[in-house]
């Protein structure tokens, strides 16, 4: 979950259709307890830092947003405080016995500017036992994105572990992974339904992530390839791989890029894949239109197609209609409290 601060010390999510007003909260449904007292923990703790807080309208100020991840099967939690880039002094990683020895006490082996290193240290101390990662992003962008260009981790490992159907997975602070636990292991069974038997069948997983779908069909399939524009996704992707022994190939690229003719394995050529079955799970804007259009020269025999806006998708439907029919359909609560749904469609081709 993502929580944006506002300019006056809001922390909390950002109201509907305003980039800049943001609702404070005391507490939030769609999290655990613990996560809930992470919020509050953060929220009085930067209040008392006396450091500012970021204005979106000038592009000043340093806390900007705060990023928690939990795994429900594990029970380990990351924490992420994103802020802009320091101006009192570079950040550098040491080894344990160069670093302060209250930083030290905590486990983070990084020389903090001398300002921040007080403030930080508290802050470790007082999430000591509600998180098994916590970790500090710059963002020195003016985008307003809770994506880090740089983390500097300050207690344990710069990530988490989660368990989806018996397979484990490596969760980074950036990458992508589904919500939901409990209802993402449903909806990784809905998909593995929608794609049927793989039995010397090629898989190919677009917008494919740490691998959640794919490496939950790789065993039953001849090939699985998996592309993703995230590289830090891919990394988790292949690392996931090898540590439930399972064989997929991975590539960071973007989905739009792989054309129907021409070019390397990295470079786009889908014959090369041939792929019998296509999982599309693309973000809430939708495929790229030079995707549709590769799909639409391909003709896969089997498109499984998730969906977090299924209003963009019944726009896409109009072109892919053409050539394919809708077999199955299912919706899936992935967002309780919200208006959203998650949605997924087995398309086949027209004889």
């Amino acid at each position: 979950m993502d929580y944006v601060f506002g300019s006056q010390g809001e922390l909390g999510l950002k109201e509907p259709g305003s980039w800049s007003s943001i609702l404070d909260l005391s507490t939030c449904f769609l999290l655990s307890p613990e996560s809930v007292e992470i919020m509050k923990i953060v929220r009085e703790w930067t209040r008392a830092s006396g450091l500012p807080f970021w204005n979106g309208k000038n592009y000043t100020g340093f806390f900007r947003y705060l990023v928690i991840r939990e795994g429900k099967q594990t029970g380990q939690r990351l924490v992420m405080l994103v802020t802009a880039k320091p101006t009192s002094g570079p950040v550098r990683a040491v080894s344990p016995r160069q670093c302060s020895p209250e930083l030290r006490a905590v486990g983070g082996p990084t020389a903090l500017p001398p300002d921040l290193e007080k403030p930080f240290t508290k802050l470790v101390h007082h999430l000591d036992r509600h998180a098994s990662s916590i970790v500090w992003g710059i963002n020195p962008l003016v985008t307003d994105l809770s994506i880090a260009q740089e983390i500097i981790p300050l207690k344990g490992e710069p990530w988490i572990e989660e368990e989806v159907n018996g397979l484990r997975y490596k969760i980074t602070p950036n990458a992508f992974f589904q919500t939901n636990t409990l209802m993402a292991e449903k909806l990784q069974d809905t998909v593995k339904n929608f794609c049927g038997d793989l039995t010397d069948k090629t898989l190919l997983d677009l917008y494919c992530g740490s691998g959640f779908f794919s490496l939950a069909l790789a065993p039953g399939a001849k090939k699985t390839v998996g592309i993703e524009l995230d590289s830090e996704a891919i990394a988790c992707a292949k690392e996931n791989a090898a540590r439930n022994n399972i064989t997929a190939d991975y590539f960071v690229n973007a989905a739009e890029k792989f054309s129907a003719g021409g070019g390397s394995a990295f470079g786009g050529d889908w014959s090369i894949f041939n792929p019998d079955i296509v999982i599309i799970d693309p973000p809430r804007a939708g495929m790229h239109p030079k995707l549709i259009k590769t799909l639409l020269e391909v003709l896969p025999p089997r498109i499984v197609y998730v969906s977090c806006n299924y209003l963009r998708f019944l726009e896409e439907a109009k072109e892919l209609l053409a050539h394919y029919n809708i077999r199955k359909a299912t919706a899936l609560d992935l967002f309780p409290h919200t208006p959203h749904v998650e949605c997924v469609f087995q398309l086949e081709r027209k004889p």
